[in-house]
């Protein structure tokens, strides 16, 4: 047994032997929920279980719940089947979460990536980042922060788990929660796409019971920047604002909106005076 877990719902289009390279050792363990059957994955070093019909949270709860082998393992990582990721970004993200004392962590997606929030895609300026989100998708955990929020798995009825991503960080007091954008991974499959309207009608309901029944939001706020010694950068919220911006240039060429709602969400970190009516005089230096 290896130290860390990646435990992940697997259907028969899954990334997931992209993850492994056979000829270099790594420190996690691979464990297969399957949510149908798939092909026997003798040829790989990974435990594939029994399968678990539904969706991912759905069977994630059950496994859990029923199998204390995940209690064994320092970090847990739970990501979607249509990640396209190394084994080096893999061992690369459990070894920044330990050193940082991450207790819920993602890699950040890669810019190729098909995305739904701005604050989960890798930004150029950090190796990681101290957040306020942690996406459903690609969620990572200590042990101990899995064994706190398990419970709340129960909430997910319709098991697709909208809405957990953002009351698990306020049930963490917005603390060591973190994206490591020096590890990126691939998400290779359009996000939000439901089998039909109905199931999308209620999943965003459950979120926003969810949310509204246990007062929390969306917090995509990044709280500090962290460079590739691992230490955090010493930047004013003006500043880190700034290094933010130009770290996701790239996203404003496809959604400009992007710009702004990085600065709403910056902005309770700051005291900003409102524009002087004699402007900001500043002369070239």
């Amino acid at each position: 047994m290896r130290k860390n877990l990646v435990l992940a719902r697997v259907g028969r289009n899954s990334l997931h032997r992209s993850w492994i390279d056979a000829s270099k050792p790594r420190d996690w363990d691979l464990r297969l929920c399957p949510f149908q059957e798939i092909a026997p994955q003798d040829d790989l070093d990974c435990i594939q279980g029994e399968v678990i019909p539904g969706p991912k949270w759905t069977g994630l709860r059950q496994l859990l719940n029923s199998w204390d082998g995940w209690r064994n393992y320092e970090q847990i990582w739970l990501p979607d089947d249509d990640i396209l990721a190394s084994q080096d970004a893999i061992g690369a993200m459990f070894d920044a979460a330990r050193r940082l004392d991450f207790k819920l962590f993602a890699p950040g997606l890669h810019e190729a990536s098909h995305f739904a929030h701005f604050i989960a895609m890798r930004n150029h300026r950090f190796f990681a980042r101290r957040v306020g989100f942690v996406e459903i998708m690609v969620p990572g955990f200590s042990r101990a922060t899995l064994e706190q929020l398990l419970p709340t798995l129960d909430l997910t009825t319709t098991g697709w788990g909208w809405g957990l991503d953002s009351l698990w960080p306020k049930l963490l007091d917005y603390r060591d929660l973190g994206i490591i954008d020096g590890a990126p991974v691939l998400h290779t499959r359009a996000v939000g796409q439901f089998r039909d309207a109905e199931l999308g009608r209620r999943v965003l309901e459950e979120s926003d019971r969810i949310l509204a029944g246990n007062a929390c939001g969306q917090r995509m706020v990044t709280f500090a920047g962290i460079g590739p010694d691992l230490q955090e950068m010493r930047l004013d919220p003006d500043a880190l604002l700034v290094a933010l911006v130009e770290g996701w240039q790239y996203l404003f060429r496809q959604e400009p909106r992007i710009l702004h709602w990085i600065v709403a969400a910056q902005e309770p970190l700051s005291e900003w005076p409102s524009y002087p009516v004699a402007g900001t005089p500043v002369s070239p230096r």
